[in-house]
């Protein structure tokens, strides 16, 4: 006999040798959903890697910076042939040298990529007295392979 219990998941997908459903906890139901996903993405890398497609990422390098983060660029972007050059305008403290604000000037092409990007410029650290506004160049690019499309 079966009772309920809310903690457990009833999966019946596919046939069993004993002919009974799966169950799972709820938590081991998370843990393979996690484990799908990391899959897929292993999977996305493997296939760019594959059709030797590599992301760049350049940015400029003005006077005075003294700390400088690269964007990150996703490789589901990269598999997608998301790419695009945009120009940034940072606001630097003059005390600190910290970029205080950063606009944008031109956009890539891609929100996530603008985002990106001004992700990593805010973490930009220049001189103390550096002029502001700097502007500066970003530009997320693929290189080799055939661009990949789904």
């Amino acid at each position: 006999m079966f009772r309920y219990d809310p903690n457990l998941l009833t999966l019946v997908s596919f046939p069993v040798s004993a002919n009974f459903p799966i169950m799972l906890s709820r938590q081991s139901l998370k843990i393979a959903i996690i484990t799908l996903i990391a899959a897929f993405a292993g999977f996305s890398s493997a296939q760019a890697q594959r059709h030797g497609t590599e992301p760049i990422v350049t940015t400029g390098s003005p006077a005075g910076l003294v700390k400088k983060i690269d964007p990150e660029y996703p490789m589901g972007f990269v598999i997608h042939g998301a790419k695009g050059r945009g120009r940034f305008r940072l606001t630097v403290n003059p005390k600190s040298g910290l970029v205080d604000e950063v606009k944008i000037v031109k956009s890539t092409g891609y929100q996530d990529l603008n985002k990106l990007a001004v992700k990593a410029l805010l973490q930009w650290q220049f001189k103390p007295g550096t002029d502001s506004p700097v502007e500066v160049p970003v530009e997320f690019d693929i290189q080799g392979g055939n661009r990949i499309l789904h």
